[in-house]
């Protein structure tokens, strides 16, 4: 059995992923005719395969319910080659479930999700796997517990660990401590922003500093089509947007994510990084995948020399 987690652990969710793609424009209050595909997903689960595909070797920690889902959910993870001997399975709940109702173009006009399982990937769950965090690069989303997330950051600024952290969603950023100290990498879009500082009308300069401001030593500020704002110790710079046409907008950011990540772990600065990152998300929107299966470094930076939109680089006015 494996003991080692390679250069990086992903933390957080796993589920099963079921996408119904519209015929025609959504009519609500009545049947739409739809296509339907099942897949594996989870914000956690989606980063770690895209690493794999980046070619850096990453290991996932999080939780299955023992039916047929968590099986076969746990088979691709081996198929893929991500580490699973951190995985929990839990006999109470079922292993976790994304709804993606999409419109005919591709974008999302509808997310269910059942993700109760994910209250079991408690502190004392963390505490297992902590003794081998010093030898990789931590990703968590916020998809753990509340409780969970104020101790792996406390773990991380007690002990210097290199933790990147996901918001996912407006309310579960909320989850995070307000002292951020500890957190080396947030990733969030405008409104997950707003929300955890409780400033709604911050703009997007504001809202990044005003994160660091709070202890977060990089951050990540996605402004969708307006590519995004990374800022570190040096200031705030933006980056534009690869250009793509969207077939299917789900798992863009996690594929931007763990593009950034993986580049930062082979040295690249964050702006260049967070280029590279935007490179990802173009590839997986034109994919019917929520993770591209072609998915390669090399594709990202032929993708970016072929496609970067210079219009928003450089500093924030």
């Amino acid at each position: 059995m494996e003991t080692g987690i390679g250069t990086m652990l992903c933390i957080g969710g796993a589920a099963v992923d079921r996408k119904y793609r519209a015929l025609d424009a959504i009519r609500p209050g009545t049947s739409n005719p739809v296509h339907s595909e099942r897949s594996f997903g989870g914000v956690a689960r989606n980063v770690a395969e895209n690493v794999a595909r980046l070619g850096v070797s990453v290991s996932l920690a999080s939780i299955l319910g023992q039916d047929d889902n968590g099986r076969a959910l746990l088979d691709d993870l081996q198929r893929l080659g991500i580490g699973t001997q951190f995985m929990a399975i839990s006999d109470e709940h079922a292993t976790a479930e994304y709804v993606a109702v999409l419109q005919p173009d591709g974008e999302l006009a509808l997310g269910l999700a059942n993700m109760s399982i994910f209250d079991g990937l408690t502190p004392a769950l963390l505490r297992k796997v902590e003794p081998h965090f010093r030898s990789a690069w931590l990703f968590a989303d916020c998809n753990l517990p509340s409780e969970t997330l104020h101790a792996l950051v406390d773990v991380a600024r007690r002990q210097s660990l290199t933790l990147a952290v996901d918001a996912v969603s407006t309310p579960k950023v909320m989850r995070l401590p307000q002292d951020l100290t500890g957190v080396g990498l947030l990733f969030l879009n405008l409104d997950e922003a707003r929300a955890c500082l409780g400033e709604p009308e911050a703009s997007p300069e504001k809202a990044a500093a005003r994160l660091r401001a709070c202890g977060a030593e990089r951050v990540v500020l996605t402004l969708g089509g307006a590519g995004l704002i990374v800022a570190d110790q040096s200031g705030a710079r933006q980056v534009g947007a690869t250009r793509a046409k969207i077939t299917d907008a789900t798992g863009a950011g996690d594929a931007l994510i763990a593009a950034t990540l993986v580049a930062l772990v082979k040295g690249y600065s964050l702006t260049e990084a967070a280029r590279l990152g935007t490179a990802a998300a173009a590839l997986t929107v034109e994919s019917t995948a929520s993770v591209r299966p072609d998915l390669s470094f090399a594709l990202l930076e032929t993708t970016l020399s072929l496609r970067a939109d210079p219009t928003f680089e450089g500093e924030p006015s």
